[in-house]
């Protein structure tokens, strides 16, 4: 966990974050869930590979956008993995709700939650990850992944300080979830932080299930600094290629070094 009270700023060139390089989600059956974006969220496969350990991934790519999903199939731990409820989940922009709920609907896509008349839908993946449908001027940009918090504050905190986000909007539902809406200046897709009240505050995210990846100019400065201020790195050495760590809630980031 980080200390509730961090230490100084470093200057901004010496950590700079400029961009938000992927999220990792764990597949059930990496073919399966290429084909599921393909077909519904349009998509495009840039790439696959299997790692030393047996883990199949596969890059997909909304067109124009640079941050992607990574599709890891963990096949040596086997496919069947639970989801926490109101954990995670990613939202796309529709223009039409109706042609987009006739369209899913007729490729079998399980529709969780409101009408074709609705700004806003639910729907889950082929692995049961919730995805969000909101209506939008401009159709089929990835708007943004949601995170479920024990604590807004404290997560807030975090990810402005230690990755750069600046808060961009707080709002509260009707049912009271408190949501915050942070951006990675440069970065289409946002990030949002949310904690629902109605749901038991404290939960646990499952090891391997996802995980956030950011490109870093200076490890070794940013290393010492996450370190210093109590951040959990869970693996990785300040002069390797990245390292892994924890945010407060366990979710899991990828600090990859830029090449230069």
């Amino acid at each position: 966990m980080v200390h509730d009270r961090l230490g100084p700023l470093p200057h901004p060139e010496e950590t700079k974050m400029s961009g938000f390089l992927h999220i990792s989600l764990r597949s059930r059956d990496r073919d399966q869930t290429v084909a599921w974006y393909t077909k519904n969220l349009g998509f495009v496969e840039e790439r696959r590979g299997t790692t030393s350990i047996g883990t199949q991934t596969a890059i997909l790519r909304l067109p124009g956008l640079n941050t992607y999903i990574e599709v890891s199939d963990r096949v040596r731990l086997g496919r069947d993995f639970e989801i926490p409820e109101d954990l995670i989940h990613l939202a796309f922009t529709v223009t039409d709700m109706k042609a987009a709920h006739d369209r899913l609907v007729a490729n079998g896509v399980r529709w969780t939650d409101g009408s074709p008349t609705d700004p806003f839908a639910f729907i889950e993946d082929c692995d049961g990850y919730e995805i969000e449908l909101c209506t939008a001027p401009v159709g089929g940009e990835f708007d943004h992944f949601r995170l479920r918090v024990s604590d807004l504050d404290r997560s807030v905190e975090f990810y402005e300080r230690f990755l750069g986000f600046v808060t961009a909007e707080r709002t509260q539902s009707p049912r009271g979830s408190r949501i915050a809406k942070l951006e990675l200046p440069g970065n289409r897709v946002k990030l949002e932080l949310s904690y629902l009240p109605f749901l038991e505050p404290h939960f646990s995210v499952p090891d391997d299930l996802m995980h956030l990846a950011f490109p870093v100019d200076d490890m070794p400065t940013l290393y010492h600094d996450w370190q210093s201020n109590g951040v959990v790195i869970t693996e990785g050495k300040p002069d390797g290629g990245m390292i892994f760590a924890a945010d407060p809630d366990g979710y899991e980031l990828e600090m990859i070094a830029r090449r230069r």
